[in-house]
C-alpha cells in the first residue's frame, strides 16, 4: 500500500534529504530485514556530508557551490536520530562508505562518495569505523533500518582518461577489468550506456567490466563482507541502468539482502529489465509522469493511469518499486 510522506522544515545543517515510500521490497537472508519489514518502512535519505555536524565538532566555512567536503560525519547523523524518527522515518538511506578520490578537483571533491577508489577502505573524511559501527547500531537499536548505497558501475580518477594510473583503484587495479574509454551520451543505446565511460576529462568514472566473471566474483566477494561486517540492512544501487541487468542475481545473491536499482528511464517497458533482476528499482517511470501530469501543459493524467497500468504488464512485481518524493 503506497503512503504519502510530506516534507517538515527545520532539517539540519547541510541538509539534502530524500524522502521514500515504499510499495514492498524484496527476500532477505534469515538475519536480515523481511519482506513484510521493509514494506512498511519510510526511508529517509541523508548525503552524509551534507547533513550533519557531529556535536562538538569545529565548523569551517563551506564552499558548497565548488563542490568541496563541508563536514559532515557519521557521527553527526547519530546525533540527528532522534530529529530522523521525529518526522516518523523508520529507516535510514546514506551515501557511499567506501574510499573516495581524494583530490580537489575542477569538478569538486569526492564528497557524494560516488568516485570511489578503494572498496575495501571507508572514507575516512565521514569518521573512522568506530563511527560507521556507532550510528548503524544505534539505528538498529531504534528498531530502524539501514540502507547503504553503493557503485558497481564504475571507479573514480582525477585526471585525463588516457592516463589513468590503475594501480591506485581498488581491487580493480588493472586495466583488464575495463572498457576501454568512450563517453556514455546516449542512455538510449544500451551498448553506450553500459560500456563507455561517465564523468568527464576532469573526473573520469572509469567504467567497469561488469560482465567480466572474474569482476563479477570481486563485486560478490566485496558486497558479501559489506553486509555482514556492517550488519547492512538493505542497499541502493547507484547508476544501475549503466550495468547491464544479468549483472545482478548472483551480486543480489551474494548480497542476501533488499536492493533497489537508480535506472532513472521513464520508459517502464526498459526499467523492468532491471527490476526482475535487482528485485526493485526506484519508480522513475511514475516520478516522470506525475512531474509531466501537474507541471507539463501537455501532461495529463490520462498519460498518469496508462504508466500505472503498463507498469503493472511490464514489471515482474510492480509492488517492489520505490515511489519517492526528493528536496534540496
Amino acid at each position: 500500500m503506497l503512503s504519502f510522506i510530506s516534507l517538515l522544515q527545520g532539517a539540519p545543517v547541510f541538509a539534502v534529504v530524500a524522502l521514500f515510500a515504499w510499495f514492498s521490497c524484496f527476500f532477505g537472508v534469515s538475519d536480515a530485514a523481511t519482506a513484510d519489514e521493509w514494506r512498511s518502512r519510510s526511508i529517509y535519505q541523508v548525503v552524509t556530508d551534507r547533513f550533519a555536524h557531529a556535536e562538538g565538532s569545529v565548523i569551517l566555512p563551506c564552499a558548497v557551490e565548488l563542490g568541496f567536503y563541508c563536514g559532515g560525519t557519521w557521527a553527526g547523523i547519530k546525533d540527528q536520530l532522534d530529529y530522523i524518527q521525529g518526522m516518523g522515518f523508520d529507516a535510514l538511506w546514506i551515501s557511499p562508505v567506501t574510499g573516495q578520490l581524494p583530490q580537489q578537483t575542477g569538478d569538486g571533491q569526492a564528497y557524494t562518495g560516488y568516485w570511489q577508489q578503494n572498496l575495501y577502505a571507508l572514507n575516512s573524511k565521514f569518521g573512522t569505523e568506530d563511527d560507521l559501527n556507532e550510528l548503524i547500531s544505534e539505528v538498529h537499536a531504534r528498531g530502524m533500518l539501514l540502507m547503504l548505497d553503493i557503485v558497481v558501475n564504475h571507479m573514480g580518477y582525477s585526471g585525463v582518461p588516457q592516463l589513468i594510473d590503475y594501480s591506485v583503484l581498488q581491487p580493480f587495479d588493472d586495466p583488464k577489468y575495463y572498457h576501454d574509454y568512450c563517453a556514455a551520451d546516449n542512455p538510449k543505446n544500451h551498448t553506450n550506456a553500459q560500456q563507455c565511460w561517465l564523468g568527464d576529462h576532469i573526473v573520469p568514472l572509469v567504467d567497469l567490466k561488469t560482465e567480466d566473471p572474474e569482476v563479477q566474483n570481486m563485486f560478490g566477494e566485496w558486497i558479501h563482507q559489506m553486509v555482514q561486517n556492517y550488519s547492512i540492512d538493505g542497499l541502493r544501487i547507484d547508476t544501475s541502468l549503466n550495468v547491464e541487468p544479468e549483472f545482478f542475481p548472483s551480486f543480489m545473491k551474494a548480497a542476501g539482502v533488499f536492493a533497489t536499482g537508480e535506472v532513472m528511464m521513464g520508459d517502464n517497458s526498459v526499467a523492468c529489465e532491471w527490476e526482475s533482476t535487482i528485485g526493485s528499482i526506484l519508480n522513475y517511470p511514475i516520478y516522470y509522469t506525475l512531474i509531466r501530469a501537474f507541471q507539463d501543459a501537455h501532461g495529463s493524467m490520462e498519460d498518469l493511469v496508462d504508466t500505472m497500468h503498463t507498469t503493472r504488464q511490464n514489471c515482474k512485481d510492480p509492488t517492489l518499486l520505490g515511489s519517492f518524493s526528493e528536496v534540496s
